[in-house]
Formats: structure tokens, sequence, C-alpha cells
């Protein structure tokens, strides 16, 4: 999403084709590693793909996003992609995950890796720490910190966030909404915890799940511990979201999002931008990429990983009325001058404007 959001971005001031590498089963989700004839026919016959799609345009910039931090997905990329790229030609690895730096530091891949940087003329990374990691290895003219933006789609419009503090005003129960993959290491375990012990403390709250299950067994988990715990009226699991219209009301109707994540690869969640844009105040862990896109104290609560206590009393502190407005409308100023589209935009444009061909995103 975050790749096709970037396409759509550049398309107005550059001429921006796109490359699709994934395997078409992989296109969106991978929740299993394991051996299988289509991938390795997709990716034996990937390089002569590329190689005619890239000979059309050979002064264009190519933007890489799915560039692997992998040891397994490293080496894919040096024998399937790499050898397309022209003699001359601008390449930008767009990275989407934190972890890149082990690259450098594995056996298997700290020579290969070097040799990445020498070839490339870039790295862009989502946000500074990120880039700050791979300092070692990658220097200071080819590290550029860029961070993702969201479609309109979901963006609220101002008068659209203005309804939404009015009728926060008008009302007791917080909303609580959890967003992202329903599996153990996003923290929606914790968040079922925090609401149970919210509710034992006689503060008034109803909590969303959406997202898709990560497996049968944390659907059977958040079942079990909703009956166990008298939570049917309220918890609700919404399903996963298929259309941008669900995803825009879910931010539209929450009061408080949630996102106590442990996840080894987190980085810059799209569904935390999404919240900011609705002006709605954010309780995520000081993990990942989490830490660098909020500031504790003003937009969001930053909580340690695993203490669903913790995420208890922020909410608590976000209960109080006046507290909500001001972390809603520094919520709402945030997403505008780093995640909005024209913000990210004018970034990008920055990078690539000495390119008058375009650029190639795959």
């Amino acid at each position: 999403m975050a790749t096709r959001r970037l396409a759509d971005l550049l398309a107005e001031p550059f001429a921006v084709r796109r490359l699709n590498t994934s395997v078409a089963e992989e296109a969106f989700v991978a929740v299993e590693v394991r051996f299988r004839w289509a991938r390795l026919w997709h990716y034996l016959g990937l390089l002569p793909r590329l190689w005619r799609g890239l000979a059309g345009a050979p002064q264009a910039s190519v933007l890489w996003a799915s560039v692997s931090p992998a040891p397994l997905g490293h080496w894919r990329d040096l024998l399937a992609t790499l050898p397309a790229f022209r003699p001359g030609q601008r390449v930008f690895a767009v990275l989407h995950r934190g972890g890149f730096e082990d690259l450098f530091r594995h056996p298997l891949t700290a020579l290969t890796a070097r040799y990445l940087v020498r070839r490339l003329d870039g790295f862009v990374f989502l946000n500074e720490p990120f880039a700050a990691r791979c300092a070692p290895w990658i220097p200071t003219e080819k590290r550029f910190v860029l961070p993702n933006t969201i479609d309109e789609a979901v963006i609220c419009t101002e008068e659209e966030v203005a309804a939404k503090r009015a009728a926060r005003r008008g009302r007791t129960r917080l909303r609580l909404l959890f967003l992202s993959s329903l599996i153990a290491l996003k923290g929606y375990r914790d968040v079922l915890e925090a609401v149970r012990l919210l509710r034992a403390r006689g503060v008034a709250v109803e909590a969303r799940f959406a997202g898709r299950w990560g497996s049968p067994a944390d659907r059977d988990y958040f079942e079990q511990f909703v009956r166990q715990h008298d939570l049917g009226e309220t918890v609700t699991a919404c399903g996963a979201l298929t259309e941008r219209a669900e995803v825009k009301a879910l931010h539209r109707w929450a009061d408080v999002f949630l996102l106590p994540s442990y996840h080894p690869t987190e980085a810059q969640p799209l569904a935390l931008i999404e919240a900011l844009a609705a002006g709605t105040p954010a309780v995520v862990t000081r993990h990942g990429g989490l830490p660098a896109m909020v500031q504790h104290g003003r937009e969001a609560f930053l909580v340690p990983s695993r203490q669903p206590a913790a995420l208890a009393e922020a909410v608590v502190a976000l209960g109080d009325r006046e507290a909500w407005q001001a972390f809603s409308e520094q919520a709402r100023r945030r997403f505008e001058a780093h995640y909005s589209p024209m913000a990210v935009q004018r970034q990008w444009v920055a990078l690539l404007r000495e390119q008058p061909e375009g650029s190639l995103v795959f």
C-alpha cells in the first residue's frame, strides 16, 4: 500500500512506471515462509522481466521498494534484481522495514551488503533512528529520510475532525481502536487485557479490533478472552477491512488509537498515520520506529512493551476532555507537518528533481 501511494504521489511531477516484483500470492500479506515451486519459477524469470522493463527508460531513476533486510531475501535481491539495473542508472533503495543494519553484521551477507552500498545511489529510510543505525556502513550522502503517507480516501477533512471533537465533548465513554494484524506481536492481547483492567476500575470504554487474524489460534484466544471476562458488550472484532471507507469510518469513530506492538520489524505503520490525520490521540510502545513517529505527552503516550497496565493508565489520562482535546489538535498538526501527501511529496521531489526522465517504482 505504501508503495502504491508513493507511485501515485510521484505520478504528478514525474513520468512513473511500475514494475511488480512480488509473487502474486504474496502481493499483500505473507504469513509463512516455506519453499514453493511457484516462487522459484517466479524469481528465475524476474531478472529478464526487469531487464526488459528498465530498457525503455535507461536515464530514469529507479526506486527499489522491495529491498529485503533478511539474508535470504538479500541474496534473492543480488541475483534476481540488482543485475537488471543499467550502468549509470540512479537507483534508490526504499526501506519499508527496520533491521537493514543486520545485513552488515551477518557473516553470510556482510561483504555483499557493502557491495550493495557501493552499487546504489541512495537508501531511503522511514525515520532518522533507522538511518542512524546504518551510519557505520552507509555514508551520509547516501542516507535519506522520507516518511510514508496515506491515500486521500482515508484522510479526514478539517470539518470531519471538528465534528469528531464536538462529539467527544458530549460523551463520557472512551472509544478505543486497535487497527493492525491480529497477531500477538502487534499487541492485541495487551489491548484486551488493558480493556479488562479499565472495566475493573469502572472506566467506561468501548473497544474495536480491526484487522486480519494471524491464525485460527489468535482468533480462538480473542474469543475465549472475551467470554472468560464477560467483555461481549465492550469489545467488538471487526475483521479484515477491504474498503478504505471502512478504515476512515473507524478512525472517525475512535477517541484513542492503540498499537502496543513489539513486532521485531515494526517500522512506520500506516494505521498510526491515519489516526493522526483523524486527530486521534495514540498510545503506542517505545519500540521499533514508533517513538520516531510521535511525541510523548503531545499527541501520544509512549509506553513500555508488554505492559497492559501502562496502556490502561494512558487511556485514563486521555479520559480528561481538555487533555484529549490538546492531544487531538497536536495529532492533526503533526500529520499535516510530517505525513500529509503534500509534505511527503515535497521531500521526494526535492530528492528526484534532477531527474528529467522521471522515475520507476517497483
